[in-house]
């Protein structure tokens, strides 16, 4: 309905604003039923891989790199150690053969005869030692010695 000048109200005019709500862009009628047809709804696409396997892809992938970097630092962290370690090692074999050739050289008979001769005034002796055995059971009788166990 369409209000005209002074408040009438014009039915004509409502008339061809209904008629003209009928028609369609093109301007033809658009009836009681469509003229075109309804679609369907389409069957949803099956994706080959799934968003949530994608995203769960990416996450393994992640973690396996994170594992491979932690796994490098850990090979540079021993293989520091173990540099650190051979060198230590090193440094105690040689101290081991220093005091290995001191031992050697002062343990020699040049050197303990020297010092016993000059500190203690022992001298060598002139003539070679007797073996001599010793009769237990004589040893016994005397109340000397007690009889060894065989």
């Amino acid at each position: 309905m369409a209000h005209g000048p002074g408040g009438a109200i014009d039915e004509g005019a409502a008339n061809s604003a209904e008629h003209d709500r009928r028609y369609i862009y093109n301007g033809t009628p658009a009836g009681e039923r469509p003229s075109y047809a309804v679609r369907s709804n389409k069957r949803g696409i099956r994706r080959k891989f799934s968003t949530f396997n994608i995203i769960l892809l990416l996450f393994g992938f992640g973690g396996g790199c994170v594992l491979y970097i932690s796994n490098i630092i850990a090979i540079n962290r021993l293989s520091s150690e173990i540099n650190q370690l051979q060198a230590k090692y090193a440094q105690i074999v040689n101290a081991n053969t220093q005091l290995q050739s001191d031992v050697n050289r002062k343990s020699g008979w040049e050197r303990i005869s020297g010092i016993a001769s000059e500190q203690l005034g022992l001298r060598p002796a002139k003539t070679p030692p007797v073996w001599f055995t010793i009769d237990w059971d004589k040893a016994h009788e005397l109340g000397i010695v007690a009889v060894p166990a065989p």
